[in-house]
Parts: C-alpha cells; sequence; structure tokens
C-alpha cells in the first residue's frame, strides 16, 4: 500500500517523520474506526463528535489524550473539506476537552543530591553508565532518546553538541529538529568522557563498544533502583511519575530558579515556546528566598528628617532670636530723618 494523498502534500510544506505517520496510523485502527467507522463522513457532525469525547472520558481516558486524538481527527476533517468530500467542518461546531492541570512532584534538589553527591557509587551499584545518563538528563533536560542519541564525537571541553537522538527508528534528527551547543560542568564531561574511553567516538551510552546505545528501559531500570536505595519506593514512583523524563520537568525549574531568562533557558533545552517551557516549570513559593527580602523592603519606615529637640540637636541651646531690620526698612528711616 503506498503513502497517503494527505502525506504526500504535507511533506511538501512539512517535515513530517515516520514515527508521526504510524502514530496516527495506529491512532485511526484502534481508536477512530472502532467508533466512526460505519458512519459517512458527512454524518460526522458536531453532536457526533462531542459524544465521541463522552465515551472517551467514560472509558477513563485523560483529557490531554483524548484532546490528542480530537486533533487528529480534526486535521482529517479539514482535509475532507479540502478536497470537497464534506461540505462543512463539523469542528466548527465542537470544542476540546478542558486540559486537567495536575499537581505534579517533581524531582527535588535533595533527592538530586542524594542520587550524585553524596555517595553515588553506593546509591547507583558503581554503575557509571546509568548514573551519567540520568545525570546527563538532569543537568541538561535532554529528552532519554537524546541521551541514548548522544555521540562520543559531540563532547567537547565544557559543552556538547546535540544534534540527534536515538529511538525505535534509529539514529535521526531531534522532535524539534534544532541542533544545539549545551554547557556542561568539568565534572560532567570527565564522567562522559570515562565512558568514552570503552566506546570511542560512538554512541556513549553503549555496552557494544558505541555502536549501539542501550534501550530507554535500561536507563530507567537503573534510576528505579537508585530511587529505591535513597527511600523512594516503587509507589511513589508510580504516583510521582518519576521517569527519566522526569529530569526535564526538574531542570527546566532548576534554570530558572538559578535566573536563566525563559530565552536562555529555551536555549539550552530546545522549547519553542514559553507555554511548552511554563509546562516544565515547577516552582515553589518557598524557595524564593528574595520573596521575604522584598516584603521586608517594603516594610521598611522611611527615615525622617530629624525635628528641632529630637536626635543629635536635643540638649543643645537654642540660640537668642535675632530681630534683623530688613535693608529696605533701613533706607526709609534714614530718608524720613534727612527730611
Amino acid at each position: 500500500m503506498g503513502e497517503s494523498s494527505y502525506l504526500t502534500e504535507r511533506k511538501k510544506r512539512r517535515k513530517l517523520t515516520q514515527s508521526y505517520a504510524d502514530k496516527n496510523k495506529n491512532l485511526v485502527e484502534h481508536t477512530l474506526v472502532p467508533y466512526f467507522g460505519k458512519m459517512k463522513l458527512d454524518k460526522i457532525t458536531g453532536e457526533a463528535i462531542d459524544q465521541w469525547l463522552d465515551v472517551m472520558i467514560k472509558e477513563g481516558k485523560k483529557n490531554s489524550t483524548t484532546n490528542g486524538y480530537f486533533g487528529s481527527l480534526k486535521t482529517m476533517m479539514k482535509w475532507a473539506v479540502k478536497k470537497r468530500i464534506i461540505d462543512r467542518d463539523p469542528f466548527l461546531d465542537v470544542e476540546k476537552l478542558l486540559n486537567e492541570k495536575t499537581d505534579k512532584k517533581i524531582i527535588t534538589t535533595d533527592e538530586f543530591k542524594a542520587l550524585f553527591v553524596d555517595d553515588w557509587k553506593k546509591v547507583w551499584g558503581n554503575d557509571l553508565l546509568r548514573c551519567t545518563a540520568n545525570k546527563v538528563a538532569a543537568l541538561t533536560g535532554m529528552r532519554c532518546c537524546e541521551v541514548l542519541g548522544l555521540r562520543g564525537e559531540f563532547v567537547y571541553d565544557d559543552h556538547i553538541y546535540l544534534c540527534g537522538q536515538y529511538d525505535e527508528y534509529g539514529y535521526r534528527e531531534t522532535k524539534t529538529k534544532i541542533k544545539h551547543h549545551i554547557p556542561l560542568t568539568a565534572e560532567l564531561v570527565k564522567d562522559l568522557r570515562k565512558l568514552m574511553k570503552v566506546n570511542g567516538q560512538g554512541f556513549i551510552f553503549s555496552l557494544d563498544g558505541g555502536a549501539t546505545p542501550v534501550t530507554r528501559m535500561h536507563i530507567f531500570k537503573g534510576l528505579k533502583k537508585a530511587f529505591n536505595n535513597i527511600g523512594i519506593t516503587n509507589e511513589e514512583i508510580d504516583e510521582r511519575g518519576l521517569n527519566i523524563h522526569a529530569w526535564r520537568h526538574f531542570c527546566n525549574t532548576e534554570l530558572q530558579k538559578g535566573g536563566l531568562t525563559i530565552q536562555k533557558e529555551q536555549a539550552v533545552t530546545g522549547h519553542k515556546s514559553e507555554k511548552m517551557t511554563e509546562r516544565y516549570t515547577h516552582f515553589d513559593p518557598l524557595d524564593f528566598g528574595e520573596v521575604p527580602k522584598i516584603q521586608a523592603e517594603l516594610l521598611k519606615r522611611k527615615h525622617k528628617k530629624p525635628e528641632a529637640g529630637i536626635g543629635e540637636e536635643a540638649g543643645k541651646e537654642r540660640p537668642a532670636l535675632t530681630l534683623v531690620k530688613p535693608q529696605e526698612d533701613d533706607k526709609a528711616g534714614r530718608k524720613r530723618k534727612a527730611s
């Protein structure tokens, strides 16, 4: 079966990946066709879409997940209008669901230090590869597939060059298609070069000499065990959603707490919009040490000018009053005498 006309036309205007096509193919086959498959396109009305959304809710799907399905179906219907298969876009009559905002308990700085600073060998079972992979994710905000795609040839004395990722489709461009440099501390570069002694210029996080990287699950299993070793249970890991991607939330938050502007933070993490950066940032107001300072400054009393008899002038004798006759009056007096 050949490529769809939609993909052929879209590729003229936007760079699409195979993973994008596969994701939407899976959505159509397993979610959209089972519900809308027996309906003609012109019978898929706004009301019908609303009823489908209700079914998704009843099935326990998250609003954010359903909204993703919503967007794909909307794209299909807009295409049908463009090709004059249907007369009107039914999505003019329906809105997506409210995106629920949940409180995310991100990894704390104390937990970070327990994992990487206090006694990493004990916490990670002396596994330098798993420890360093997670440390890179924590300090740079790189996605897991970007960490796995890091090659020795792109490690420099004070930074790394992020230009690819490795996943089930092999080595390819990053999600955002952005290539950029990320500053690194000397300690982290040193750890990477220890691994490069084994894997050379190839994939750094590799068990076969750099030919291919380890899997995402290999990295996560190490993180999960390390969490357990610092007292975080599997139940808490699941409840807080503490996976490798959680480091991206941690890094975004710490970079902004450290004083980086939104623009600088985006240059490091590769976010394209402030909205996405905001999504990955989780401030705890108790960490804002400058807030009490601002409050104290506002509450400061104004310094009043010392009044007579107060402060340094207190206790001193006040000078006797001296009456000074204006010059003009004095002249006028002399004139009167002369006359």
